[in-house]
């Protein structure tokens, strides 16, 4: 069942917000017309704050400053106290938009005004009528300042204090992705370890008796030796989470040309970019996958890498010169596909200009806004508003 708030939110509130508003004006209008007249005048003065409060998300400021105008030209007409019920709003909401200065010159200038005005209208006297009239209009002036800046700490609040647990969330995610693979890195590493010393032992006796070792112990030995250092490799990434991956795409890079394949490498992403984690780590993930498939069943003995960041979407190209024959899917290029998917990305892989070519475009997320100012003075000891 949707929420029934969510119904009412954003330009429908405001909408809402500014038809009560002109309701509030025009009932006035309405009421001093049947009494004692309205000039013609009267209507456009306070139908125009109302009007513009839609406006208010990207002009604030103008609306206050269009709402107050009315309020004060308007004031002779002497239709009552709902007449300034849109320029006590504008001001509240210009001060949650954090136009402080200027909103408490503006108010204090009315203040200013509000009690001359009076003074002037009871022949320069002091009188409780002059206080009390003063009192009322400044106080209700002050309520709207008040209001507005509550609200604007209570969301900064609020945005700390999301930003704490999402940060929280994160760090205890964190630890538990160590936990298991500390876990899987003892196990595993133990029996692979196992696997290796064997077809090691074999591989010797074999060469000591002058014999040739048979290609699958060769391949059991190199696959035990791969899979060692991609489990140290996986538990060194989950215990250091600082920095981007794919500013080591470099040594993945270095790692590969020493098993006799030159490797072009071609990143513009390095420690000093913006880029989102799970784009960042999908990405190496990707060229890992793509370096190892093409060293392990390439027919050639170029590597082409490039890594290219658009405005919003990070280009990964993984090319070798080997031919492109028929493609049967394992688990490599499906695990690339699970996490291009997740992302909302493409992957083509397949034969391309310069010969097997697998090609991934991640869309890269609008950067996280900042922690609004406000909200860190909150966290900041000794910092009081």
């Amino acid at each position: 069942m949707p929420n029934p708030s969510s119904r009412l939110s954003g330009r429908r509130l405001d909408l809402v917000v500014a038809a009560v508003l002109l309701s509030d004006t025009l009932i006035s209008g309405a009421a001093k017309a049947v009494g004692d007249g309205l000039p013609w005048y009267g209507w456009p003065l306070l139908a125009v704050g109302p009007l513009a409060f839609p406006l208010w998300r990207r002009y604030p400021r103008a609306v206050m400053l269009v709402a107050v105008a009315a309020m004060g030209a308007s004031g002779h007409l002497g239709v009552g106290p709902l007449s300034a019920v849109p320029a006590l709003v504008a001001i509240a909401v210009a001060m949650y938009r954090g136009h402080r200065k200027l909103t408490v010159t503006l108010v204090a200038l009315i203040s200013v005004a509000t009690m001359v005005g009076n003074w002037t209208t009871a022949g320069f006297e002091f009188t409780g009528a002059v206080m009390e009239q003063s009192m009322l209009v400044i106080g209700w002036l002050h309520v709207a300042l008040i209001s507005g800046e509550s609200r604007r700490q209570r969301d900064a609040y609020m945005a700390e204090a999301e930003h704490t647990r999402e940060e929280a969330v994160k760090r205890k995610a964190a630890d538990e992705r160590v936990r298991i693979a500390r876990e899987l890195h003892d196990s595993l590493t133990h029996s692979i370890s196992v696997i290796r010393v064997q077809a090691g032992v074999a591989l010797h006796l074999a060469r000591k008796r002058g014999e040739d070792p048979p290609p699958a112990l060769v391949a059991v030995e190199e696959a035990a030796k791969d899979a060692t250092r991609e489990l140290r490799e996986t538990l060194t990434m989950l215990r250091d989470d600082d920095g981007h991956r794919l500013s080591r795409v470099k040594p993945l890079a270095d790692r590969y040309r020493g098993l006799g394949f030159t490797i072009e490498l071609e990143c513009e992403v390095d420690e000093t970019a913006v880029l989102d984690e799970e784009v960042d780590h999908a990405a190496y993930r990707i060229v890992q996958e793509a370096l190892t498939n093409a060293v392990r069943h390439s027919s050639g003995d170029r590597v082409r890498v490039r890594v290219r960041r658009g405005e919003d979407v990070l280009e990964i190209e993984v090319a070798d010169n080997g031919a492109a024959g028929r493609i049967a899917p394992g688990r490599g290029i499906t695990g690339m596909r699970e996490r291009v998917d997740a992302l909302g990305g493409t992957l083509d892989v397949g034969p391309g200009e310069y010969g097997f070519t697998v090609s991934a475009r991640l869309p890269i997320p609008d950067p996280e806004p900042p922690i609004p100012a406000q909200a860190m003075m909150l966290t900041e000891p000794g910092r009081t508003r």
